[in-house]
């Protein structure tokens, strides 16, 4: 299940079934298990954690030294969670902090050329399109779907079920069933396509709607009101609540 090629540590822990393609690396402090393949050329550095069933690779990187200044070399972590996918080329930094962890969340496909920086975290079921770039201490919600060459700032939040448009920039947060689209990109409607495809119609679409449309006139009073109707308009509101750098604007 090892290609003669593939240097592989005697410290590192590799469960049962799992295969480890041409030309990979993979340092000491590395845990994989079970199902798992690594492809060609990938690399897996000292920090690694994958679970069970992962795709990784060809050429992916995982758990490279984070691109941060206050970053001094103490241990840390990338956790890959079971059934995710990681194609080629894309590069996931581990955590700044001791014993902190940048996170991928179960059944999350991250497409080619993407970059995943330091402490991030990132929720079941993502989709990140080839090309994306997002800054360190990233928080994407479940389900939430990045589109190509999206760019994020370090620091953003991108709630459940939000959609990005390829090529915008986000430099503040995204709020939870949101589409949002531009360079400087703003809220533009609801995640409409995908709320179907997850299931969320009727009478519960309909309370998001109402939501979005009172965000976007700043009518709180109305805000308040449908979270007492709604468990998503409730989370969208504390979602508000809590955002350290403020929401996108609307269009």
């Amino acid at each position: 299940m090892i290609h003669n090629t593939a240097i592989v540590s005697k410290k590192a822990q590799i469960a049962k079934n799992v295969k480890i393609g041409p030309f990979v690396v993979i340092e000491d402090d590395v845990v994989i298990d079970s199902n798992t393949k690594i492809l060609a050329g990938s690399i897996l550095q000292n920090g690694s954690r994958i679970g069970k069933n992962c795709y990784i690779g060809p050429y992916a990187s995982i758990a490279t030294i984070p691109m941060d200044n206050h970053f001094n070399n103490e241990t840390s972590f990338v956790i890959i969670e079971d059934n995710v996918q990681i194609r080629n080329y894309v590069t996931i930094s581990r955590a700044s902090g001791k014993d902190k962890s940048t996170v991928i969340g179960s059944k999350t496909m991250i497409m080619s050329f993407v970059h995943v920086s330091h402490n991030c975290k990132i929720g079941q079921e993502v989709v990140i399109v080839s090309g994306v770039r997002l800054g360190g201490h990233i928080e994407l919600g479940d389900y939430a779907f990045l589109s190509a060459n999206s760019l994020v700032h370090q620091f953003c939040r991108i709630g459940q079920y939000a959609i990005t448009s390829a090529g915008s920039g986000i430099n503040r947060d995204v709020l939870p069933f949101s589409m949002v689209y531009g360079h400087q990109a703003k809220h533009y409607r609801l995640n409409k396509i995908g709320l179907e495809r997850r299931g969320i119609v009727g009478e519960r679409y309909k309370l998001i709607e109402k939501a979005i449309r009172a965000f976007r006139k700043k009518d709180w009073d109305l805000l308040n009101e449908l979270s007492n109707q709604s468990d998503d308009v409730k989370d969208m509101l504390e979602f508000k609540q809590s955002s350290q750098r403020g929401l996108l604007s609307f269009v």
